[in-house]
């Protein structure tokens, strides 16, 4: 895997709101944007985690500040959307949080429904609705959410988490048509099979201990965090400048189509 650029500093007095900061991909855009001159203010529902990335950012010699933040809680999302204005304005959105309970819509109940939908799906409309206007006020920006290839097709169990991923698919389109015109772009990264804590978990139920959804896929492995941050941090920079409404499916090929071994063997 190539090692990251960070002599590039083209997040310079850039700040940026990440969620789900505290560990896999949400951890590695804040490290990584810090590390190209950004600042972002880390939050995650777990403080000690947001504690030890902002320790992580201080130490490489960049800048960054840490909220406690459960994004199901509409006034303390808010509260953190206003807090980072006011550490600097707000440039970045980096939708990040999420979570799964896997369950079929038979056996989930209302309150696993509502907490999948409130973590995945409504958190971006809250944090969008509030970050917008300061966007605005800067002359512009990007708004970078976190779906999922479940969002694009259906995994197994998973209702409410295909259902929610699908529905950021939508969403991030929806606000890409119309927030143009305020020079606010939105996107989003769609990620495959990655090694996070809670994805880890679903890999000790295997019978190899591995990632079942990696051997799925042509490259046959599963990514790191850092391989789903930096296409993030893409869409997020002038290198995208010109891109809006597009999801970036980042899966290791597993969504490019199906292998048939007959052909293998012709």
């Amino acid at each position: 895997m190539n090692q990251a650029n960070h002599s590039r500093r083209d997040f310079e007095k850039k700040f940026a709101f990440v969620t789900g900061a505290g560990s896999g991909i949400g951890r590695s855009i804040a490290i990584e944007f810090a590390e190209r001159g950004g600042v972002p203010l880390v939050t995650d529902r777990d403080a000690s985690l947001v504690d030890e990335v902002v320790d992580t950012i201080r130490s490489r010699g960049g800048q960054a500040s840490g909220m406690r933040l459960d994004v199901r809680d509409a006034q303390c999302l808010r509260d953190a959307i206003e807090a980072c204005a006011e550490l600097g304005g707000i440039d970045i959105v980096f939708n990040v949080a999420g979570t799964n309970i896997p369950r079929n819509v038979e056996t989930m109940d209302e309150e696993e429904w509502q907490t999948v939908m409130e973590t995945n799906l409504t958190s971006i409309f809250r944090s969008c609705k509030h970050a917008i206007p300061h966007m605005r006020r800067r002359g512009g920006g990007a708004i970078v959410n976190v779906a999922s290839i479940a969002g694009v097709m259906a995994e197994n169990r998973c209702g409410a988490y295909s259902a929610s991923k699908g529905a950021v698919v939508l969403l991030t389109k929806n606000m890409a048509m119309d927030f143009a015109r305020d020079n606010i772009r939105v996107n989003a990264v769609a990620p495959g099979s990655t090694r996070t804590p809670r994805t880890e978990q679903y890999w000790q139920r295997s019978p190899t201990g591995k990632s079942e959804a990696a051997e799925l896929c042509p490259m046959k492995r599963s990514a790191e965090p850092t391989e789903i941050a930096r296409p993030a941090l893409f869409l997020a920079s002038e290198d995208a400048s010109y891109i809006t409404g597009a999801i970036l499916v980042v899966d290791g090929g597993l969504t490019a189509g199906f292998r048939i071994p007959t052909f293998d063997r012709m």
